[in-house]
């Protein structure tokens, strides 16, 4: 009731809840009005009365107009007057106006739009037009193939003699907008809400302030109407005091889940989606799981679950995939760690790769291992093959090497390790080898 009358307005019923209709009457302009005490808080106030918006308490007119380009008929209301009113912005854009009729009241004629309105929704006359084409009053327009201007015109001129206008016009002209505040005493009101105002007050009661929450430090930029009426707090103290209800009334719940699997808290309840210090039970060590994850069904310990290890344990892991490592074990198994392959390479490969099953590096696995000079050698003799020179040192690089037919060939230690024991020449017919030497033997007798 206080706030209803702080607002100027004087109930005429007993008060239901913040959200519900309130039927009062305006001390200053006598209409009666029904606004909600959630919206008189927030700075609302008689619609009579309103500084924006349409003028209720002044004089108005609904009109038809139509839209050739677009096929469209639109009712709408307005004051109709002036360089910017609504009216003469729809006929730049290329509106044609069908009829008008003039009322003393915006109110009245706000009555009869919305009469019409719903009869056109009552049809199945869905909005024609889009935000995109018309961002100005899309909802109110139809398709001209359903319906004419004429019959939309006949429905304002029914409701019109259907509808009584009980509202009063205004005597003088509308109010201003502007409302003179003291710079001083807002920005008393703002450390008293604990906000400590980091500009000059900015000159209207709906612009953002800069203010610091003078509770957690925060910068933001409340309005000075939202902390006055309606009490605005800082969002950050807000979001805090809610996770810490929430983590009140989970926490018990929170603590039997964590110990039915097998961790013991070392701190109290973080949040959900917090990391939560825990011991566990079964190999004794420190982990942080999140309660999201553990409620969900994973395992608790990382280290039982085998996704994570210790410096040793990670060590002993890689030296027995055939990897030194080359420094400390960089703590998870997704990081890479620098470690040298048995062939002399150095690389840097992950816990997770050596657990999958990785032993070698890329050069292993692309040349087949290291293979010292002797061995490839002793390879090439053992196939049919001497060499020539000595081993390149990659399996797949080429080696010139002698056959046991005394042809020189080259090849690739793959090629032998392959089964490759025959040079081209050995590998044709005995008959085919004996005719490519009676030709050659009888070109030279016709050369010389």
């Amino acid at each position: 009731m206080a706030a209803m009358r702080a607002a100027g307005l004087e109930p005429l019923e007993p008060y239901a809840t913040s959200m519900t209709a309130w039927r009062c009457r305006c001390t200053s302009c006598g209409n009666e009005v029904t606004p909600t005490l959630m919206r008189i808080r927030r700075g609302g106030g008689c619609k009579f009365c309103a500084a924006h918006g349409i003028d209720l308490a002044g004089a108005s007119k609904v009109y038809v107009i139509t839209h050739q380009e677009w096929n469209a008929v639109k009712i709408g209301i307005g004051a109709c007057t002036g360089y910017t009113s609504r009216l003469i912005q729809h006929e730049r854009q290329g509106w044609q106006v069908y009829q008008a009729r003039d009322y003393t009241t915006g109110a009245a004629a706000q009555d009869v739009e919305q009469a019409v309105l719903g009869r056109l929704r009552e049809a199945g006359l869905a909005p024609y037009l889009t935000r995109d084409i018309m961002p100005n009053g899309w909802t109110e327009t139809c398709s001209a193939e359903r319906i004419t201007a004429g019959k939309i015109w006949a429905m304002v001129e029914e409701e019109t003699r259907n509808t009584e206008d009980p509202y009063a016009p205004r005597a003088g002209g509308r109010p201003r907008a502007t409302v003179l505040i003291d710079a001083d005493a807002a920005a008393a009101e703002m450390r008293a809400c604990g906000y400590e105002p980091l500009v000059p007050y900015p000159g209207r009661t709906n612009a953002t302030w800069p203010s610091r929450c003078t509770t957690c430090g925060h910068e933001g930029r409340p309005t000075f109407n939202a902390v006055r009426n309606a009490g605005q707090r800082c969002r950050i103290c807000r979001t805090k005091e809610a996770q810490g209800k929430r983590s009140a009334a989970n926490a018990p719940k929170a603590l039997e889940t964590m110990r039915a699997a097998g961790l013991e808290p070392l701190e109290p309840y973080p949040g959900n989606a917090t990391p939560w210090r825990c011991r566990c039970t079964g190999c004794g060590r420190e982990t942080t799981p999140t309660y999201s994850n553990v409620n969900g069904g994973s395992s608790g310990c990382r280290f039982c679950a085998f996704n994570s290890a210790t410096d040793e344990q990670a060590s002993a892991e890689v030296r027995a995939a055939g990897f030194e490592p080359l420094e400390p074990y960089p703590g998870r198994t997704t990081d890479r760690w620098r470690c040298r392959c048995s062939c002399g390479n150095e690389i840097a490969t992950r816990l997770t790769s050596v657990r999958s099953g990785v032993k070698s590096c890329v050069k292993c696995r692309r040349s087949g291992g290291y293979t010292d000079p002797q061995t490839a050698a002793a390879e090439a003799r053992a196939a049919g093959f001497e060499p020539l020179e000595t081993y390149p040192g990659k399996t797949t690089d080429k080696w010139r090497c002698r056959c046991r037919c005394g042809t020189d060939v080259t090849l690739t230690l793959t090629s032998i390790r392959r089964g490759r024991s025959k040079c081209g020449t050995c590998s044709r017919p005995a008959t085919q080898r004996s005719g490519v030497s009676t030709k050659c033997d009888a070109r030279q007798e016709h050369l010389f």
